[in-house]
C-alpha cells in the first residue's frame, strides 16, 4: 500500500508542478499557426464532385504540401487547392488535386476505410480544438470514403473501426481529379459559440510516387497537435440531435449429428440503439440487444503453438464510437495491449454511455451488463446459476497542453458477490519538442465471494521517446503484481516487471542513382522480463533493418537472439523475421513474411527448442475498379531439432473476392483450406450500406470436414471425403433514424 501512494504522489505532484509547464518551442509553435476562415454559403452544396458551385470559385486555400512518408519534409511534387465553407448544418471541403498524367491515378469503386493504398485526399479535424483528438475523413477520386479517429494516447496509428455520417464524390479530370465532403455538424463533437476554433490539418496521397503530404507542414517525433492550422467558423449552434437505430438479426445454423441427419439451431435478435446529444459536444446514448456484426469479421490469423491468447478488434458500432477517449497511457509493444477491452463484454442486454468534451476535459462513462452462459450451482443442488455480471466504466482526460494530458480510469466489474475494481491514472507530456514521456499506474482489488479477502495489485507503466528527423529512442518499464487482475483489460500476462531500450538512426537517402531507395532505419532493441514468481529471466536482443522504397513498399529484417522462460527452464533461440510489400503496379500488390530459426514448443509438460519454418505470401489484384481479388498462403511448421521429424506442418490457402457494384453494394466470397486440420470454409456475403446504420447484409457460409465434428482430426490415410458438417444463413437489417430539429 505504502508504494501505491508514492506512486499517486509521484504522478499527481509533478503533473501539479512547474516541471510541466508547456515548453516554450511548442507554445511559440501554437502562437504561429495559421488561421483559415471558411466562406458561409448561404445554399447548399450539392456533392457531386463537380466544382461548379459560386462558393468554389472563391479563392483557395492553396499551400505548399510536405511529405510524410517515406521521408518527412520533402517538397510536394504536385499541387493541390483546397477550399473550405460551412453552412448552419455541414462543414464543406473541396480538393482540386492536379496530376500531369491521369492515367497514373489509383483508384477504386471498394467498400468503406478499403482505399488506403490508392490515391486519396484527407481531412483531419480536432473538431473540440482539445488537443487531444481528431477525426479523419478521406477520400479516392472515386469518392470512396475511409473514416477513423486517433487521439494522444494511441500507440499503433489511427483506429478505422469507427464510420460516420458524411457525404463524399469524386471524379477524375484531365487535370487529375477533384473531390467534394460534406460533414454535417450532427456527426461531430464541436464547442458551438459565436466563434468556433478547430484544429485541422490536409492530408493527400499519390500512390504512383509512393509518397504521402500534409499542409500544415508536421515535424518528425512530435505531437501533430502542435502543428494543426486553426479553422475558425462564426455562428455554429448545435442543433438538438437525435439518432433512433432499429435493428434485427436472423440466423440458423445446422450441424451435421450423423451421416443422415442435421440439428438446427435459429437465432434471432432485435435491438434499439438511441442516441442524443445533451450539447454540441457531449452525448448520450443507451442500446438495447447490440448486435455484433457477423459482416466485419474477425481478421484470420495463425493459431497453432500460441503461448498468448490473439487480439481481436472490437467491432460493435455502440462500443466502437469513443474509443479515442477510452485510450489510456501503456508501453508501446508491451504486455498490455490495453486495459479497456469492450470485447470483454461478451453479450450485453443493455448497456448505456455519456461522452463528450467539456472546456478542457474530455470524458466517458459506459454502464453495461453481460448475459453469459448458465454455471453449475451449489453442489448437489442440480440447478444452475445465471449472475448476469454487469460492468461500469469511467474515463477522463484533463488537457494541459498540445497532446499533453492528465487522465484518470475505473473500469468494474460486478458478478454476484464477485467483484473486480480497478482504479488508475496516466499523463503523457512533452517534456521538449523531441522528448515525450508517459507514465501511468492501475491498482486492482478482487475477490470471487464474500469469505475470501479482495486481492489487491499494483500495474506501472513509464515510456520515454525521443524523435528527431534523423533519429529516435525508447526507454520502457512495466510491472504488473502476480495479483494484478483486470477484467476488462487485455494482457498477456501477469507477475512480471519489464525492461525495454531501443534505439537507431533514421537515414533519408537522396541518391540520384538510387531514385527509389527513399529511406533506411537501422535499430535495436534490448527487452528484459523477469518472472516474480519462478525468478525466471527472459531477454530478447534483435536488431534490425527497415528500407522504404517507391512505388509504396519496403522491406524488412531482424534477427533475433531469444531466452524464454517457459516450464521451468530458460530456452534459447535464434531466428530471422522478414517482411516485403509493394504495390507494384496500379492493379497488384505482393507482399510476404519470413520466420527461420528457432522455435519454443510450448508444451507444457515436454517443451523444446525446434526448428521453425513460417512463412506467407499473399496478392490482391485489381483488374478493375470495381473487383478485388485476393490469394494468400500461409505456411507454419516446427520441426524436432535433430531427426527434423515433423511436430506440425500447417498450410492455409485463402482466396477472397470483392465485387463492388456501386459505392453501396458489395459482394463478397471468400474460401479458405486448412491441410491441418482437414477444414475448407466458404463464406458468401451480399451487402448494402446506404450510410452507416443503414444497412441490409445477407450471407450464407459452410465448413466441410472429413469428420463430423469440427475438433475432430482424421488421419489422412484414412481417405475421409470432405462433407459438409455446418451450414448457416445470417441476415441483418438497420435503419438509422436523425429526425430534424431545428433551433428556435
Amino acid at each position: 500500500m505504502k508504494k501505491s501512494l508514492i506512486i499517486w504522489a509521484l504522478i499527481l505532484g509533478l503533473s501539479c508542478g512547474s516541471f510541466f509547464l508547456p515548453a516554450v518551442e511548442l507554445q511559440q509553435n501554437q502562437q504561429n499557426r495559421v488561421t483559415i476562415f471558411p466562406d458561409e454559403t448561404a445554399n447548399p452544396v450539392k456533392i457531386d464532385g463537380d466544382l461548379n458551385e459560386e462558393i468554389w470559385k472563391l479563392p483557395p486555400v492553396e499551400k505548399q504540401f510536405k511529405t510524410t512518408s517515406p521521408n518527412i519534409g520533402d517538397t510536394f511534387p504536385v499541387l493541390t487547392k483546397i477550399w473550405a465553407a460551412y453552412d448552419k448544418e455541414n462543414l464543406y471541403f473541396a480538393f482540386l488535386c492536379l496530376e500531369p498524367d491521369s492515367n497514373k491515378i489509383k483508384t477504386s469503386i471498394a467498400q468503406r476505410d478499403n482505399i488506403l493504398r490508392d490515391d486519396h485526399v484527407g481531412i483531419m479535424l480536432d473538431s473540440t480544438g482539445n488537443n487531444q483528438s481528431n477525426y479523419e475523413f478521406y477520400v479516392n477520386p472515386n469518392g470512396i470514403q475511409a473514416d477513423a479517429v486517433d487521439s494522444s494516447t494511441r500507440l499503433t496509428g489511427s483506429d478505422f473501426s469507427p464510420d460516420f455520417v458524411w457525404e463524399s464524390a469524386g471524379k477524375i479530370t484531365d487535370q487529375g481529379y477533384q473531390v467534394e465532403i460534406c460533414i454535417p455538424l450532427k456527426s461531430i463533437r464541436f464547442k458551438e459559440g459565436q466563434i468556433t476554433r478547430m484544429g485541422i490539418i490536409f492530408a493527400r496521397q499519390v500512390s504512383h510516387l509512393g509518397i504521402s503530404g500534409v499542409w500544415p507542414e508536421v515535424k518528425s517525433g512530435q505531437s501533430l497537435y502542435n502543428f494543426m492550422a486553426y479553422i475558425e467558423y462564426k455562428g455554429l449552434a448545435g442543433n438538438k440531435k437525435i439518432e433512433i437505430l432499429p435493428n434485427f438479426t436472423y440466423s440458423t445454423h445446422q450441424n451435421r449429428l450423423n451421416d443422415d441427419s442435421w440439428g438446427k439451431e435459429t437465432d434471432k435478435n432485435l435491438g434499439l440503439g438511441v442516441k442524443y446529444g445533451i450539447t454540441s459536444s457531449i452525448t448520450a446514448e443507451a442500446t438495447l440487444n447490440p448486435d455484433f456484426s457477423q459482416v466485419e469479421s474477425d481478421t484470420f490469423q495463425m493459431e497453432i503453438n500460441q503461448r498468448y491468447p490473439i487480439f481481436f478488434n472490437e467491432k460493435r458500432p455502440f462500443f466502437m464510437e469513443s474509443m479515442e477517449i477510452l485510450d489510456f497511457g501503456v508501453v508501446k509493444f508491451g504486455m498490455m495491449k490495453t486495459p479497456i477491452h469492450t470485447r470483454r463484454i461478451m453479450d450485453p442486454g443493455w448497456a448505456v454511455k455519456l461522452s463528450g468534451s467539456l472546456k478542457k476535459l474530455d470524458f466517458a462513462l459506459l454502464g453495461a451488463n453481460d448475459r453469459i452462459e448458465e454455471v453449475p450451482g451449489a453442489a448437489g443442488t442440480g440447478q444452475n446459476e445465471k449472475k448476469n455480471p454487469v460492468w461500469g466504466i469511467m474515463r477522463a482526460k484533463y488537457n494541459i497542453g498540445s497532446g499533453n494530458y492528465l487522465g484518470v480510469l475505473y473500469s468494474g466489474r460486478y458478478e454476484g458477490d464477485a467483484v473486480n475494481n480497478t482504479i488508475g491514472t496516466d499523463l503523457r507530456y512533452s517534456l521538449s519538442k523531441h522528448i515525450r514521456t508517459t507514465l501511468s499506474y492501475l491498482y486492482t482489488a478482487t475477490r470471487e465471494n464474500k469469505a475470501v479477502p479482495f486481492r489487491k495489485g499494483n500495474g506501472i507503466n513509464a515510456m520515454f521517446q525521443y524523435n528527431t528527423e534523423n533519429y529516435f529512442a525508447l526507454a520502457g518499464y512495466e510491472r504488473y503484481d502476480s495479483d494484478f487482475h483486470m477484467a476488462s483489460a487485455f494482457i498477456n500476462r501477469v507477475g512480471f516487471d519489464r525492461w525495454l531500450l531501443g534505439t537507431g538512426p533514421v537515414i533519408n537517402m537522396k541518391l540520384k542513382k538510387l531514385p527509389w531507395l527513399k529511406q533506411i532505419i537501422t535499430y535495436g532493441y534490448y527487452i528484459r522480463l523477469n518472472d516474480l514468481q519462478t525468478h525466471l529471466s527472459d531477454q530478447t536482443k534483435l536488431a534490425g533493418i527497415l528500407f522504404s522504397f517507391a512505388p509504396m513498399g519496403s522491406f524488412n529484417a531482424e534477427y533475433y537472439i531469444d531466452d524464454e522462460g517457459w516450464s521451468g527452464k530458460v530456452y534459447r533461440k535464434h531466428f530471422i523475421f522478414t517482411f516485403w510489400e509493394i504495390q507494384l503496379f496500379k492493379w497488384l500488390h505482393l507482399f510476404s513474411n519470413m520466420t527461420i530459426g528457432d522455435g519454443l514448443y510450448y508444451d507444457p509438460v515436454n517443451p523444446f527448442v525446434g526448428k521453425t519454418r513460417d512463412y506467407s505470401i499473399g496478392t490482391t489484384f485489381q483488374p478493375g475498379t470495381k473487383i478485388n481479388i485476393g490469394l494468400d498462403y500461409y505456411h507454419s511448421a516446427l520441426l524436432q531439432p535433430i531427426t527434423n521429424d515433423k511436430v506440425y506442418s500447417v498450410d492455409i490457402y485463402n482466396f477472397r473476392t470483392t465485387y463492388q457494384l456501386n459505392k453501396y453494394f458489395f459482394i463478397r466470397g471468400i474460401v479458405r483450406y486448412d491441410n491441418y486440420r482437414e477444414k475448407l470454409l466458404t463464406d458468401l456475403l451480399a451487402s448494402f450500406t446506404l450510410i452507416p446504420g443503414t444497412v441490409v447484409h445477407l450471407g450464407y457460409g459452410s465448413l466441410y470436414s472429413r469428420g463430423l465434428q469440427e475438433t475432430e482430426t482424421y488421419n489422412r490415410a484414412e481417405n475421409n471425403p470432405l462433407r459438409e458438417i455446418r451450414r448457416g444463413l445470417f441476415f441483418k437489417a438497420s435503419y438509422l433514424w436523425r429526425p430534424v430539429f431545428h433551433r428556435q
